[in-house]
């Protein structure tokens, strides 16, 4: 009786362990995505500050070009 309860133990806790090593690779594999995505929102900043820059320098030349549209027009 004793070596049965030993034994029930035993397969408790080599179930716990195997749960715990499933859930260790899970976690490393999540942490490596987690990562990923993080790089690939820094890389989506970056982009959208960059665009934010080329939409003011084209707003700028657009003004630009619209006063000096104006200019004419009003000389005309």
């Amino acid at each position: 009786m004793p070596l049965e309860k030993f034994e029930k133990l035993e397969d408790g806790i080599v179930r716990i362990l195997k749960s715990y090593e499933a859930l260790k690779a899970e976690n490393s594999g999540l942490r490596e995505a987690l990562d990923i995505k993080g790089r690939e929102l820094d890389e989506l900043r970056e982009r959208v500050k960059k665009l934010d820059r080329e939409k003011v320098q084209v707003r700028e030349r657009v003004d630009t070009l619209l006063e000096k549209l104006n200019a004419l027009t009003q000389g005309a």
